[in-house]
């Protein structure tokens, strides 16, 4: 890639621009009325939307009253945790270059709204792609082609940000850079050779951008 060839960055949310491990998790335990434990959570976090996460916790269907305690319990943990250092100013470089800026995540719409909302990350995307919106979360790359779909972008003009080796997955499957963000919750996990390239901050993805790649 040329400096003019990288149009748009794309970033998985949860763990990328904010960690939301421990929010989640206590919402979670909130809306099950019980302490769940990572070991309960990893199972059913295939199931993408929250609510999903929460019937399967429960052992039944959530009702509305349920997925609500969950997203008020995680609009009130995320609201007491930053984006992660540099996040804020690198999507701001971004869209002061002319460089679109998007959400591809596993989350769905309500709990992304939330996350994002918290500190006013909503603001600073173009355009926010949901697991509800799709047929699978990644590694499916399903949610990046509708991404590249919405902004009208091919993937070699794209670089797409995440933590977790399905974000890698997903973003190499769908022909975009796929860039790990050294400083996310999941980075460690991603295998040698699994990842196009590694960001060892926030920083280092403008720079990226800046060099075209």
């Amino acid at each position: 890639m040329t400096p003019s060839d990288v149009r748009a960055v794309v970033f998985d949310q949860d763990g990328t621009l904010i960690n939301t491990f421990i929010p989640a998790l206590h919402a979670y335990s909130v809306a099950v009325g019980r302490e769940i434990t990572l070991a309960e959570l990893e199972p059913v976090a295939h199931l993408g939307a929250a609510r999903n996460l929460v019937s399967a916790l429960l052992g039944h269907e959530a009702t509305d009253a349920e997925d609500d305690v969950f997203h008020d319990a995680l609009a009130q943990e995320v609201a007491r945790v930053e984006p992660y250092p540099g996040i804020v100013e690198l999507l701001e470089e971004l869209r002061a270059a002319g460089v679109a800026t998007a959400v591809a995540t596993n989350s769905d719409s309500r709990s992304a709204a939330v996350v994002l909302g918290a500190h006013g990350l909503d603001a600073l995307f173009d355009t926010v792609v949901t697991v509800d919106l799709v047929s699978g979360p990644k590694p499916n790359p399903e949610m990046i082609h509708l991404t590249l779909e919405r902004l009208g972008l091919p993937p070699d003009q794209v670089v797409f940000v995440g933590d977790s080796p399905g974000d890698m997955l997903a973003a190499r499957s769908a022909g975009v850079l796929a860039v790990a963000a050294g400083w996310g919750h999941q980075t460690a996990a991603i295998p040698e050779g699994g990842m196009d390239v590694l960001a060892a901050t926030p920083a280092d993805v403008a720079r990226l951008v800046r060099n075209g790649g």
